[in-house]
């Protein structure tokens, strides 16, 4: 099991937490709790960043089916697209509809290239 900081920030330390629990401890080195890497990219999906210390996500509720559906958080340290968006950038659905200032395809959350299509 590996022994991180309460205080450290996931996005500096993701793509070293490989187990599925890791073990905190306080400054001093005192064992505080654990942390599942699950519960981590839950707390990062819902903030939409890796930018939180691992502490705050010690309190994060999760049943068996998010833990089943919820990537690695090797993915979202790679994926921008599914950290902001929860969705992998070739699984977004258009509408047919094109944006006439950018002239591309406006997407289901109603975007565009230039932001502007659907105003």
């Amino acid at each position: 099991m590996k022994v991180v900081n309460e205080n450290e920030e996931v996005e500096k330390i993701g793509l070293t937490l490989e187990e599925d629990e890791i073990l905190l401890v306080d400054p001093k080195g005192q064992h505080i709790s654990k942390v599942s890497t699950k519960q981590i990219v839950k707390k990062a999906l819902e903030e939409k960043t890796l930018r939180f210390r691992i502490k705050e996500a010690v309190q994060v509720k999760l049943n068996r089916d998010e833990e089943k559906k919820l990537p690695d958080l090797k993915e979202l340290v790679f994926d921008t697209h599914l950290l902001l968006y929860g969705k992998r950038a070739h699984e977004v659905k258009y509408v047919g509809h094109v944006c006439p200032f950018c002239g591309m395809e406006v997407d289901e959350q109603g975007y565009c290239g230039c932001n502007t299509g659907t105003d």
